[in-house]
């Protein structure tokens, strides 16, 4: 897919590479962190191991104290109690002291130890991190062979080895997924259905001579594969498992194809085929890179990784990859920079077809926001990229729509508006609580009102009763005769209310009094 700059000019790039520094910037703040812990380890076993030293020479220059102030003293005769006392301590004070002498070193040893486990997880997040990059994308300028060899007669196992920074290589693991070409042992007619070529061959009963018999090479298996930039090495065997009679091809570029017939009694030295037949090879070749080509994509984990000539898992300066890294990539991110039309942003187009571009970009804040968690150490080795100093760190972000007076003159009619907001709070809650207290005082009234009326009804019921009965009294007494209590009359079932007149009350008494 061809790419071109911000400016729509060619770019000579095969990658995304907008996507890459992302990537390669997420890669190398993880190694740089790591490497700044490394080093802090190392000065802190540095000075653990001062702080042991100098704790061991005051403990023998104690112990050394004691024995020259027992030494001074008079002890008198060797066999006096004074000086078997003295040996006695000189001997408790030296076990002592080389008891005190093994905790301290003990001790120092615990902390160098856990400091050391600290540094090889942190060695071990280096090489975790590259397994993660190299997942995703090839270092620049590098190198790679793809190697795929037969697994007991059943499977292949394929890795791709690679080569980069100058000094950084590595093994990864690849898988083969379902359904692929590749996924069970393939014969060479699984990519071309006839390949024959001429090559040497000893035979004869009485006399073995060397003569050109034609080679029939399709329903061999493909039991090895070495695909390197400038050349294929290629192992057919008669059986799945690579054992049995065979064939070794041997193809580089612009030279003829070398065949080697293995398996037999006084195997023969290589042989070049023809021209005619190294064509053929060529294209059994072709189509057998092809059809691994995409087995490139399917990255599944480092199986190994080396600095130099010590094991990435053991380097303690794995600074190194990523100052190699960004000097390779300086370049190239400089010339996107110049040529984005932009100065806060890095832009690349992609030519999609039909005449048209899709546009990528990055914002330079973006890529230095990813630098914050280094130290300014850490973020100088980014510096030949070019991307702008880290800005501050930032608050939450406020909005100003106004003048800096404009919001002073605010801040003073907010601050009376907040004043005057409370007094009208303060007012209002006021009112509420007099209003509650003239609620409770009008209940309370209408309380006190209603019982007062209730007792003088009351009162009133009572008086008139007792003038009711007094009259029908006066009424019905005799001459002469003592007076008798009539029967209570037979009351009605009308019903007799408070407020009923004193007369209503008299006509219902004198009814009641009438014979039957």
């Amino acid at each position: 897919m061809a790419y071109l700059f911000g400016d729509s000019t060619p770019a000579d790039l095969n990658i995304d590479y907008i996507e890459f520094l992302r990537d390669a910037l997420d890669f190398s703040v993880l190694v740089l962190a790591a490497d700044e812990r490394m080093r802090q380890s190392a000065a802190r076993g540095v000075e653990v191991g001062k702080q042991s030293d100098a704790e061991v020479a005051r403990l023998e220059a104690l112990g050394a104290a004691q024995a020259h102030a027992i030494e001074a003293f008079d002890i008198g005769p060797a066999e006096g109690a004074t000086a078997l006392c003295a040996q006695l301590l000189l001997r408790g004070a030296v076990e002592t002291l080389r008891g005190a002498i093994e905790r301290v070193r003990a001790a120092a040893a615990t902390d160098v130890g856990k400091i050391e486990e600290e540094s090889r997880r942190d060695r071990e997040r280096c090489v975790d991190a590259l397994s993660v990059f190299l997942k995703r994308h090839d270092l620049p300028q590098m190198w790679s062979e793809l190697r795929l060899q037969q697994q007991s007669g059943v499977s292949y196992a394929t890795r791709l080895y690679v080569k980069a920074l100058e000094g950084l290589a590595a093994v990864i693991e690849l898988e083969i997924p379902p359904g692929h070409l590749l996924s069970s042992i393939a014969r060479v007619e699984k990519l071309v259905e006839r390949l024959e070529v001429h090559a040497p061959e000893s035979g004869g009963w009485l006399r073995k001579e060397v003569k050109l018999r034609a080679q029939r090479l399709d329903k061999e298996f493909i039991t090895a594969l070495v695909s390197g930039a400038q050349e294929t090495l290629i192992h057919l065997r008669a059986a799945a498992d690579g054992t049995g009679v065979g064939f070794d091809l041997i193809i580089r570029n612009n030279q003829r194809v070398k065949l080697s017939r293995i398996g037999e009694a006084g195997d023969l030295p290589p042989f070049d085929l023809d021209d005619t037949d190294s064509a053929k090879v060529r294209e059994f070749r072709d189509k057998l890179l092809a059809a691994t080509a995409s087995l490139k994509q399917h990255r599944r984990s480092i199986v190994e990784a080396m600095l130099g000539d010590k094991p990435l898992k053991d380097q303690r300066d794995p600074k190194v990859i990523v100052e190699r890294l960004v000097a390779v990539m300086a370049p190239v991110v400089r010339e996107i920079a110049k040529r984005s039309l932009g100065q806060t942003e890095l832009v690349l187009k992609r030519q999609t077809g039909d005449g048209r571009r899709e546009e990528i970009f990055v914002s330079r804040k973006d890529l230095q926001q990813k630098l914050r968690p280094l130290s300014a150490a850490g973020r100088a080795v980014f510096k030949p990229l070019d991307l702008g100093e880290l800005p501050p760190e930032e608050a939450a972000p406020v909005k100003l729509d106004k003048p800096v007076a404009a919001k002073a003159d605010d801040r003073k009619n907010g601050d009376k508006a907040a004043a005057d907001k409370a007094a009208a709070d303060k007012a209002s809650t006021e009112k509420t609580a007099d209003k509650m207290v003239l609620d409770k005082a009008a209940a309370d009234k209408a309380a006190a009102d209603k019982a007062a009326a209730d007792k003088l009804a009351a009162d009133k019921q009572k008086r008139a009763e007792k003038s009711l009965f007094a009259e029908a009294l006066a009424a019905d007494k005799p001459a002469g005769n003592k007076p008798t209590i009539p029967a209570p009359p037979q009351r009605k079932d009308e019903v007799v209310r408070l407020d009923d007149s004193i007369e209503r009350l008299i006509v219902s008494e004198d009814t009641a009094r009438k014979p039957s």
